[in-house]
């Protein structure tokens, strides 16, 4: 029989309300039918309905779809509802063992909100045998005997789905592979073959960054029983409207590109948020259509496109770029709370749509939203003789004083209902929401100029595109804009993405990119791809701390989807023997709540953060897990865009309070007997591996080494390296782990990137006296001890050379001073300074005030100041002698208002702050003084590694201590020539002030620190 060429798609798209659908052309493509229908609780059904509708409107033929395409927010919101469908999860860690393993202290679930966890986390995960160095080398040889017995007691507890998490998987995925089929073949001997177990392998998940590629496995692991339910309905569904027809199944993927229905079961996850990026597609293609519809020749675009979805409640703003693809984030995503790094696309959104409600405020503005009548539109807004005046009554006003000749509303409602909206209050509020989406516009955009905006959605009346909008070029709505979601689904292309990390010792930069490139097409290929149609979308490159000859590349190839190869693919499992499994697995499921989740690890209560007073008791500051996210916060922000994240060691602190509530002791330096020893310790290495190889203690064995090996009698106290990033936090466990006290002090008030640029060594020789005998320890068995150096600078070098050895990541214990040495040598109360930083921040809910709060925080104008505020426009980065140097471009204003670009050199951290203004520079700020560039929306402190281009930010600065400023050995150490700069003159940004010690101000009880807290309230 000759076969009927495919013609047509279908794409859907199943929103919370509504479940849209549109039958589309390929040659032209162009919409023939589109339909909107409620989405149903069982999903299916509404989704059976709009398919129906489009083909009944169309009268195409069957034979003629080549496929269904569908995008949906069901796994996603079973996460966010801690839907009951949820199952439990035990995790298999890849990491070096259970007695040496990196990473036991942060084991797995540990940062999930506690009601998801206690939802999805098993009785038991495993610490094994197992991973890789970034170097390729195994960590340790997987143990097939203990993966052998990790099966035999997951048949035992009934566990189904397992995660196998392998450290630096992406780079090689053999170890994870050989884990799943052991395990496989193991449960099948042990509880024969009904039992359908499910092996999630991180490497299929996402990239480099351990914890958060953990948790993103988890969170599919936990669905697929319902991934597996929901696309047999589906598949069930299409059999039924299909009637032996060929036809293809796909589930949109976040990044606009199609997964199979085969691979959508087992790999649920990656279609969490594809609905914004379908209506960002979609938008496109109306606006190219409507284009060539005008008689405009529409070639290929050169420039992003700014696509704005309007609902009911909110708008949501994305980009499209020229290569077709959403601009994708950044950053970490928090799905259902839970820390995640599988792509999404960046979304901005605020709080306007058409049922956004209007007020008058006392003082003659105007307000639209955020709240909304949502749903219940047609009953409370006042068109339809509700009480509540909307967005969508002032478009219909509009038409009552300038009528159109297509009025989005005409014979809706009543609009003598609108007879008292003057048109004064029409163009007031009118005004509001061009300015709310001129706003939106601003944070959407990632470069300078002017931006094409293309509004869709069923809310896109609201905004009238006769009128122009600031910073856009041209802005248009679209016929059909209110079903782009289900246009973008139709459309959606196939990719192939590789994050790996190559060696250029044998090759160039060039050539290993191409060799990269190469595996990204092969992967669209395989997943789908047309070979003729495949280009590399995006190409990221950044460059590795302290290793040579290392590079991470991630590639991203797309191409347009091959519908008669996918027709040949194997058919998935039928729908009713999926639903027959699913239901076998519910019989049996353990219900055993995680022994993790009992007693101190319940969800805790909400805290009045105001009112919140540290424990401060016989002079012992007893961290508290309050305290500690404060410190931890506080600790990124002195950072200085260097030190590391605190992220890891905040988390593996928190366990120990949790556990032992009180462990973690702070002390003043005065509290210490004179004679008392003092250690100090600290990480060294590079940041990306430190997110992807977990910590191990390091530090602490690097202490107990040189304990060892010198002899050193115990040390009463322990003193921050660094009070900037994770060693800030580093020093809370190692004190706790030994009995010890961790003093309220350490030795850079700030973070520097060497270990010379400590404040001992101001007051040592040369010769780096004050740093040896030093100790470095891998973690897993590896130590090195320096004694001593020809000078200072050799000291860091040395190091730095055995901890690329170690796997560019150790942990460093530097030489016990007496308590005296302490009091006179290191920068004091930093500690507390951090825990009074992150308290400014969580405090202030106001976004623009929140940089004002830490100026306060710290000392007031005397002693900070903000320098400036902006976008970021630009970022350089290039790797010299293990660190990273580049420069940061703000596009802004200065805090005077003054229209400048700040340019902000770093070497790890920041250096120096640049402000060019009218083609004159001038230096405004300059270590030692710290400058932090601070996340305009979170208030949070940004390391060098997440400057990102489009991020709103606002510059600080900070006087350092007089430790550095005071002498002139202080000033060669930490001064502008330290960080490469010897032209720069330095200029005290202010006067220091000693920070306020947390002990004195709440150790009293109704005295001097009572009286003086009792001042510091924000309102």
């Amino acid at each position: 029989m000759a076969s009927i060429n495919p013609t047509y798609r279908i794409g859907v798209d199943v929103g919370g309300t509504n479940t849209d659908a549109v039958l589309i052309s390929l040659d032209p493509v162009s919409i023939v039918a589109s339909h909107k229908a409620p989405t149903t609780p069982d999903v299916t059904t509404g989704i059976t309905n709009a398919i129906k509708a489009v083909i009944g409107t169309s009268n195409v033929s069957l034979a003629s779809i080549s496929c269904v395409i569908v995008g949906t927010t069901h796994f996603v919101n079973a996460v966010v509802q801690r839907s009951p469908l949820l199952r439990r999860v035990a995790v298999v860690r890849l990491c070096g063992g259970p007695e040496e393993g990196f990473g036991r202290g942060i084991p797995p679930f540990v940062d999930f909100p506690a009601d998801l966890r206690a939802c999805v986390e098993s009785s038991q995960n495993y610490f094994c045998h197992g991973g890789y160095q970034i170097s390729g080398g195994e960590i340790s040889a997987l143990d097939r005997q203990e993966i052998e017995r990790v099966a035999e007691e997951l048949v035992k507890n009934n566990i189904l789905n397992v995660v196998i998490s392998g450290m630096y998987a992406p780079l090689s995925h053999l170890q994870e592979s050989q884990a799943k089929d052991i395990i496989l073949s193991s449960m099948a001997k042990h509880a024969g073959s009904e039992l359908k177990a499910r092996i999630t392998m991180s490497h299929e998940i996402s990239g480099l960054g351990f914890l958060a590629r953990e948790n993103a496995a988890i969170l599919n692991a936990t669905l697929r029983p319902l991934a597996e339910r929901t696309i047999f309905g589906f598949q069930k569904a299409m059999e039924d409207i299909f009637q032996g027809n060929n036809y293809t199944l796909y589930l949109t993927q976040n990044d606009g590109s199609v997964l199979s229905a085969s691979e959508a079961v087992e790999l649920p996850i990656r279609t969490f948020n594809s609905g914004p990026t379908n209506s960002i597609r979609g938008g496109e293609l109306l606006w190219r259509a409507a284009a060539e519809a005008d008689g405009r020749q529409h070639g290929q675009r050169t420039e992003a496109l700014a696509v704005i979805d309007i609902g009911g409640t909110t708008s949501d703003s994305g980009l499209l770029l020229p290569n077709g693809m959403p601009q994708m984030s950044s950053v970490m995503s928090l799905v259902g709370g839970v820390r995640t790094n599988f792509a999404l696309p960046a979304v901005e959104s605020i709080g306007l749509g058409g049922g956004s409600i209007i007020r008058q405020q006392e003082d003659g503005h105007m307000s639209v939203g955020p709240d909304s009548v949502a749903l219940e539109l047609l009953e409370k807004a006042r068109l339809f003789g509700g009480e509540y005046l909307t967005s969508t009554d002032i478009v219909a006003a509009s038409e009552i004083y300038s009528p159109t000749e297509h009025g989005p509303f005409k014979g809706m409602g009543n609009p003598g209902n609108l007879a008292d909206i003057t048109p004064g209050v029409v163009a007031k509020a009118q005004a509001v929401m061009r300015k709310k989406i001129e706003e939106l516009v601003d944070r959407t955009k990632i470069q300078k100029g002017d931006i094409d905006v293309l509004i869709v959605g069923g809310g896109a009346p609201i905004i009238k595109t006769d009128q122009p909008l600031a910073g856009v070029r041209m802005v248009r709505t679209v016929k059909g804009g209110e079903v782009a979601n289900a246009v973008g689904a139709a459309i959606s292309r196939v990719s192939g993405v590789i994050d790996t990390v190559v060696d250029t010792s044998n090759q160039s930069l060039k050539q290993a990119q191409d060799a990269v490139s190469k595996l990204a097409i092969n992967k669209a290929i395989e997943s789908g791809a047309k070979p003729d149609t495949i280009e590399i979308a995006e190409i990221t490159m950044l460059p590795i701390q302290y290793v040579d000859a290392k590079a991470r590349i991630i590639i991203k190839a797309v191409g347009q989807l091959d519908i008669v190869a996918q027709q040949a693919a194997t058919p998935t499992r039928s729908a009713s023997e999926g639903v027959a499994l699913y239901d076998l697995e519910n019989h049996g499921q353990e219900t055993t709540p995680s022994p993790n989740l009992r007693g101190s690890q319940a969800e805790p209560e909400k805290l009045d953060l105001q009112a919140y007073r540290p424990e401060i008791k016989d002079h012992q500051w007893i961290i508290s897990p309050t305290d500690l996210a404060f410190i931890a916060e506080g600790c990124k922000i002195l950072g200085c865009g260097g030190g590391g994240d605190p992220y890891q060691e905040y988390l593996k602190t928190m366990a120990m309070i949790r556990d032992n509530p009180g462990i973690v002791r702070v002390v003043a330096p005065e509290y210490l007997p004179d004679e008392a020893l003092v250690g100090w310790t600290g990480c060294m290495g590079s940041p990306e591996v430190s997110m992807e190889r977990l910590e191990n203690n390091e530090c602490l064995k690097a202490h107990e080494e040189l304990m060892r090996v010198t002899r050193s009698p115990p040390v009463s106290g322990f003193v921050a390296l660094e009070i900037g990033g994770g060693n800030g936090v580093v020093n809370l466990s190692v004190s706790a782990y030994l009995g010890a006290l961790c003093v309220d002090a350490d030795y850079m008030g700030r973070a520097y990137p060497t270990i010379w640029q400590v404040t001992p060594n101001v007051y040592g020789s040369p010769n780096g006296d004050a740093l040896v005998p030093t100790t470095i320890a891998s973690g897993d068995g590896s130590f090195i001890t320096m004694t001593a150096s020809r000078t200072d600078r050799l000291v860091d070098k040395i190091l730095r050379a055995s901890c690329v050895e170690m796997g560019c990541r150790a942990g460093s214990a530097g030489p016990p001073k007496l308590a005296s040495t302490v009091r006179e040598q290191a920068v004091t109360n930093t500690v507390s300074l951090a825990w009074w930083i992150g308290r400014a921040v969580a405090l202030e809910k106001n976004m623009a005030d929140k940089a004002q709060r830490i100026i306060d925080a710290v000392g007031g104008s005397d002693t900070a100041a903000i320098l400036g505020q902006g976008k970021i426009t630009s970022v350089e980065r290039v790797l010299k002698t293990g660190h990273t140097y580049g420069v940061l471009d703000v596009d802004g204003t200065l805090h005077d208002g003054t229209k400048a670009v700040m340019k902000v050199p770093f070497k790890n951290e920041n250096a120096l702050v640049e402000a060019v203004v009218n083609g004159e520079s001038r230096i405004v700020a300059s270590v030692p003084d710290l400058i932090a560039v601070i996340d305009a929306e979170t208030g949070s402190g940004l390391g060098t590694p997440e400057y990102k281009y489009g991020l709103k930010v606002v510059i600080i600065a900070i006087a350092a201590s007089p430790r550095w400023t005071d002498t002139k050995r202080g000033m060669e150490l930490g001064g502008p020539g330290s960080m490469g700069f010897d032209e720069v003159k330095y200029t005290p940004i202010g006067r220091y002030t000693k920070p306020r010690s947390v002990i004195e101000v709440f150790g009293g009880s109704g005295g001097r620190g009572a009286t003086e807290f009792s001042s510091l309230k924000v309102e």
